[in-house]
Parts: structure tokens; sequence; C-alpha cells
């Protein structure tokens, strides 16, 4: 078990204006949806993206939940906050802000939309286009800031799930030695 503190404060666009003129207001769940905002760059400049993030220390992680991603890398930003960023064949990048995958808290699907961030990054290598809901973005208006909490101890799940598979391989052999070598006439 590890003691934690460090809270993580985020910008999400709260009003934004389109190319074709049109104001949006987000509420809330709409700002925390990651599939609303696509960071679009061309499909042919994917895995040089992808390289070049890979080189800023982004890695292909071990354990990931697919969802028809060409890539999925996650990098440590503030312990124990994790980017983790999902690339399409198409060009779309999407990214949210996560626990780090060591702890189970991870599992528990606590996300949160990064879209500053990884536009900051991926527009160091390559012209990138933010859309909202596949309509360019011309402008964002006005920012709401989110302060996300750090859980207040984080429990690594590789120690647990090794103490579980022993535990079972244990009981395992417990119920094989009564039901088959234990046998009375």
């Amino acid at each position: 078990m590890k003691n934690i503190a460090n809270p993580l404060t985020l910008k999400l666009p709260k009003k934004i204006q389109l190319y074709d003129g049109k104001m949006v207001s987000l509420n809330d769940n709409e700002m925390k949806n990651e599939r609303n905002f696509c960071l679009k760059v061309p499909p042919t400049c994917v895995d040089s993206i992808v390289s070049s993030l890979i080189k800023f220390g982004f890695k292909r992680p071990s354990l990931t939940f697919k969802m028809g991603e060409k890539y999925s890398l996650s990098k440590v930003i503030l312990f124990p906050w994790e980017l983790h960023i999902r690339v399409y064949d198409n060009g779309c990048i999407y990214s949210h802000i996560e626990i780090y995958r060591k702890y189970i808290q991870h599992l528990l699907g606590y996300t949160f939309p990064y879209i500053e961030g990884t536009y900051s990054l991926i527009s160091n290598v390559r012209k990138v286009e933010l859309t909202y809901k596949d309509a360019k973005l011309k402008k964002i208006l006005e920012y709401k800031t989110f302060r996300l909490k750090s859980p207040s101890f984080l429990l690594p799940w590789k120690p647990l799930f090794m103490f579980s598979a022993v535990l079972a391989g244990v009981n395992l052999g417990k119920h094989i030695h009564r039901r088959f070598l234990n046998k009375n006439p």
C-alpha cells in the first residue's frame, strides 16, 4: 500500500466555437466525455507521431483494453497520474488521464480527458487540428478547471494477484489430494 497526495489540475473546454460559426456550451458530462474531442492528424502521419511520442518517453502498455486503436501509449506525468493516448488508423487521437496502471485503482475506470496536454505534445511534432464531434473547432472561448484528487492510498495489483494465485493453487492441491489420493475403501 502506498500513500500519495499529488492532485492534478486540468482545464477542459466549456464553451467553443466551430468553423461553421456555431457556438457550443458544454455541460460537465460533455466536457468529461473523451470521445467528444479528437486531435486529428493526417492518417499517413500516424506512425511518425507514435515514433515521436515514444522518443518523448511514452511506452506501449502491456495491459490495455483495446478499443480499435492502432496504437496505445502511456506515460506517468505526475505520480500517480498516467497519460494514456489512443491513436487510430484514421488519424484520430484520444487521450485521458488515469491512475497509473500498476495499481488496482486503475481498474476502477476513473479517467479524465486530457486535451490540452496532448495537443501541446503532438503539435510540437506535426500540425494537428482539434475536432468536436467530427466538426473542426475554431476556438476555445472558455475553460472549466477540474482538480483531480489522488486516492488516499494505492494498492498494487501484482502482489495481490500473486497471493491469490498461490492461495488458489494451495486450495486446488488440497482438493485434489482429498478427492483422488485419500480414498477410503
